[in-house]
């Protein structure tokens, strides 16, 4: 039985959990599904023509994120991507020791606390009020024992850009490997690995209109990556297991896409955040942007609606046809603050009353304009009705 809900007037103001796929995408993975199906491994034509996708798909991401070809490793998720480094950078002779934040995503902090119980030790450090990381906290905290540093660069919650260049030139000058979380960066942010000092770094298709399920792992030194799976020598054996050539290729159309129009994409998320932000702030009494101070990606607001239950809000809004979310898609049904606000040092009911928004270049100004209107509604009509 299919899905018949009307979707024709919705607004889909959650893109930091999704987008949806472009067109060119689509068409992309039909076509590596359809006519030009084939496994990889096989030795016949179809086989090379199978594999040429996916060479052809590693050579458009690399584009994306100025790297080589030969450094990038494709994956299910960026949360494969994230275990796999964390799984390879561990309990090394004489090392059993990793340094990360309290605002991460869940695959890296639940990867946290199953390494602790594997006797690994975690240091998970503070961030300011902007959720920011001082990186002088982070020298503190560097000794020969460490094995690995992961520093999400743009934080999925709040859109808050961490110093990159700093935190990656800090590693390589004490000898420590690093990883960086870059689901929310890829696309969003000029990514040029040649020039950045980074080991590692993570991101996914689904971010930036691809398919699900389809991601990649970028290794400067693919020596020090360890297999999670164990089979045959798909990815030259870092990642066994028959690829997902519709998902690769839609992931190869999608960083193409972008790539070709990274700046205009850009300006056009930031100009929606900043119209949308503004209107909000200015109409609806007692909000505020968390994490407003520092800076952050063009695409996502983090809005505190003061005196507002934003569970209920979200209940409203969704109804209403407006999509949205209180914290990220892997957490969201939890019932409990978001831990990224908390560990910026905001209380329970501060975190509660906030909401995420995240834009899309193919969300419109038009929208912005329905949606705050409806928002405005919505908060006056729970202001009236106090639980």
């Amino acid at each position: 039985m299919g899905c018949t809900e009307d979707i024709s007037g919705e607004i889909y103001f959650d893109n930091n959990a999704t987008t949806r796929p472009l067109p060119e995408v689509m068409e992309a993975v039909c076509e590596a599904m359809g006519e030009r199906f084939g496994n990889p491994s096989s030795a016949h034509s179809a086989g090379e023509r199978a594999r040429h996708r996916i060479e052809l798909a590693r050579k458009r991401i690399s584009n994306l994120v100025g790297c080589s070809p030969q450094d990038l490793i494709f994956t299910s998720s960026g949360t494969e991507s994230n275990n796999m480094v964390f799984y390879s950078c561990t309990k090394k002779e004489g090392k059993n020791r990793i340094v990360t934040t309290g605002i991460e995503h869940s695959s890296i902090m639940k990867m946290c606390s199953f390494l602790e119980l594997n006797d690994v030790q975690v240091e998970i450090l503070e961030v300011d009020g902007q959720g920011i990381l001082d990186i002088r906290r982070l020298e503190d905290a560097l000794s020969e024992k460490t094995d690995l540093v992961s520093v999400q660069w743009v934080n999925n919650e709040t859109g808050v850009i961490q110093d990159m260049a700093s935190i990656s030139e800090l590693c390589r000058e004490k000898g420590v490997p690093f990883h960086t979380d870059a689901a929310q960066a890829v696309g969003k942010l000029e990514v040029n690995l040649e020039e950045l000092q980074v080991d590692f770094l993570s991101f996914t298709a689904h971010k930036i209109n691809g398919p699900q399920g389809a991601a990649a792992l970028y290794a400067k030194d693919r020596l020090l990556v360890n297999p999670v799976l164990f089979g045959g020598f798909q990815e030259e054996g870092f990642r066994p297991g028959t690829e997902n050539l519709p998902g690769i290729a839609g992931l190869g159309a999608a960083c193409e896409i972008r790539h070709a129009n990274l700046k205009q994409a850009t300006e056009k998320m930031r100009e929606l955040r900043d119209r949308f932000e503004e209107t909000i702030t200015e109409s609806i009494p007692h909000t505020s942007i968390n994490g407003g101070g520092g800076k952050r990606v063009c695409n996502t607001t983090n809005i505190h609606f003061g005196g507002i239950d934003g569970r209920e809000l979200v209940s409203l809004l969704d109804e209403s046809g407006i999509r949205c979310s209180q914290s990220s898609a892997c957490t969201n049904f939890e019932v409990a603050p978001s831990y990224v606000l908390i560990a910026m040092g905001l209380g329970e009911q501060h975190a509660y009353s906030s909401i995420r928004f995240s834009f899309c270049p193919e969300n419109s100004f038009e929208e912005i304009q329905r949606a705050t209107e409806i928002i405005q509604e919505k908060c006056e009509f729970l202001r009236s009705h106090p639980c």
